[in-house]
C-alpha cells in the first residue's frame, strides 16, 4: 500500500515538473461560432503533447529536448463539444496521434512521438463544426446540393464523365495539372464558404500554382510536388466530400504520384536532381578542399533558392552565410581560427535543425556539417594554419 502511494506521488510530481509552454491562438477568421479550424506548428525533438481547449494550447514536453512553438493560428475558438471533429498531420517525419476527442468532452490532445536524432519541425490542423445534425442532409452545414442521397445530380455525372474523358486524351499528360486545378475548382464550389473545408482546398492550389509555375518555366520541382501532394492528401482525409468528388481525388493523388517517379516521361526535368549530382561530382577527388567553404556556400545559396523570403528561415540562412564569411575571410589571410569555425558550424546546425527543407537539400547541409567537423580535426591536412 506505501509503495503504490509513494508510485502514485512520483507519478504525478514528474507530471507536475513536466516542462509545459502555453500559447493563445491568433485569431485569423471571423468567429464564426458554427465551425473552424486551428493550425499548429511546433519543433519537436523526443516526444510531446499538444492540448488544446477553446482559443488556448500547451506544449508540454514529454521526453528529450524542450519543444518549440512556431504558430497556432485559428480561425475561430474551438467550443468545448463540437458536433464533428477531425484531426489531419500535415508535416513531420514522426507520429502524430489524436489521443483526446474533444467530443468526449474535455480537451482535444495530440501526441507527437519524433524517434530520429535531431529537431523536426510539425503542423497539423484540427477542424470542427458547431452546426446540428439533421437527418436528411448527412452533413454539418453543407449547402443544398453537397450530399446525393439519390446519387449525383446531372451536372455532377456530367463533369466526372468529361474529366474521365480528358484524361483518356491524347494531350492528357501535357494538360495533366490543369486538369487536376479544375478537379479542385469544381469541389470548391460544392464547399461551405469561410470554413476549414475551403481553407484547405484553398492552401492546395496555392501549392498547385507553385509547382506549375516552376513547371512551366521547364523546372521539376519534387519537393513543390510532395508539398502539393500532401496539401492535397489532407482535403482527402478532412473535407465534407461527396462520394464521387472523393474518389476523383484521391484519383489526382495517384496520377500525382506516378508523376513522381515518371516525370522525364511527362517531359519535366528535374532541376533538384540535376543539382544534386553536380554537387556529388565537385566533392569526388581530391581537388575539393581548396574550394571546401565555397562548395558550403554553393549549398546555401541553393537552399535558399527554395526558401520563402523575409521568414525565419531565411534569417537563419542569412545568419549562416554571414558567419562562414567571417570564417572564409581568415582562411583567406592565412589564419584558422577555431571559434569562427564553431559558429559557422552552430548556425549551420540551427538551419538543419529548424528549417523547413526538403529531404535532400537536408542531406546536403548534414553532410556539410560532417565535412566540416573533420576540417576542426584535420585542418592541417585542409592547408588551413
Amino acid at each position: 500500500m506505501v509503495r503504490h502511494i509513494v508510485s502514485t506521488f512520483l507519478v504525478a510530481g514528474a507530471i507536475a515538473t513536466a516542462q509545459t509552454f502555453p500559447r493563445r491562438a491568433i485569431l485569423l477568421g471571423g468567429g464564426d461560432s458554427s465551425g473552424g479550424q486551428c493550425t499548429a506548428e511546433f519543433v519537436v525533438d523526443g516526444a510531446a503533447e499538444i492540448e488544446i481547449r477553446g482559443g488556448n494550447a500547451i506544449l508540454r514536453n514529454l521526453n528529450g529536448q524542450a519543444p518549440q512553438w512556431r504558430r497556432f493560428e485559428c480561425s475561430s475558438v474551438m467550443p468545448s463539444n463540437p458536433t464533428d471533429f477531425s484531426f489531419a498531420g500535415i508535416d513531420g517525419r514522426g507520429r502524430q496521434q489524436l489521443v483526446s476527442d474533444p467530443r468526449n468532452g474535455g480537451a482535444a490532445v495530440v501526441r507527437i512521438e519524433d524517434p530520429d536524432s535531431g529537431a523536426e519541425r510539425y503542423t497539423f490542423t484540427v477542424t470542427w463544426n458547431g452546426a446540428p445534425f439533421t437527418q436528411d442532409r448527412r452533413s454539418y452545414g453543407a449547402p443544398q446540393g453537397r450530399v446525393f442521397p439519390g446519387g449525383p445530380p446531372p451536372q455532377e455525372d456530367e463533369f466526372h464523365r468529361g474529366r474521365d474523358a480528358a484524361f483518356q486524351g491524347n494531350n492528357a499528360q501535357s494538360r495533366f495539372f490543369e486538369r487536376i486545378r479544375e478537379d479542385l475548382d469544381h469541389v470548391s464550389s460544392n464547399a461551405v464558404l469561410f470554413n476549414g473545408d475551403q481553407t484547405r482546398i484553398a492552401r492546395t492550389q496555392m501549392e498547385l500554382d507553385e509547382l506549375q509555375d516552376k513547371l512551366s518555366q521547364g523546372f521539376y520541382d519534387q519537393q513543390e510536388l510532395d508539398e502539393a501532394i500532401a496539401a492535397l492528401r489532407v482535403v482527402l482525409q478532412a473535407n465534407r466530400l461527396a462520394p464521387s468528388d472523393r474518389a476523383m481525388l484521391g484519383d489526382d493523388i495517384r496520377r500525382m504520384q506516378d508523376f513522381r517517379v515518371r516525370h522525364d516521361q511527362y517531359g519535366a526535368r528535374d532541376v533538384e536532381g540535376v543539382y544534386h549530382r553536380e554537387r556529388d561530382q565537385r566533392f569526388s577527388g581530391n581537388d575539393w578542399r581548396a574550394t571546401f567553404f565555397q562548395h558550403i556556400r554553393e549549398d546555401l545559396d541553393h537552399v535558399e533558392s527554395n526558401t520563402f523570403p523575409f521568414g525565419s528561415d531565411s534569417a537563419r540562412l542569412a545568419r549562416t552565410k554571414f558567419e562562414l564569411d567571417e570564417l572564409q575571410q581568415k582562411l583567406a589571410q592565412g589564419t584558422y581560427d577555431e571559434q569562427e569555425l564553431d559558429e559557422a558550424m552552430g548556425a549551420l546546425q540551427v538551419v538543419v535543425s529548424s528549417n523547413r527543407l526538403g529531404v535532400r537539400d537536408r542531406q546536403v547541409l548534414t553532410d556539410d556539417l560532417t565535412r566540416m567537423r573533420d576540417f576542426r580535426i584535420r585542418h592541417d591536412q585542409f592547408g588551413a594554419r
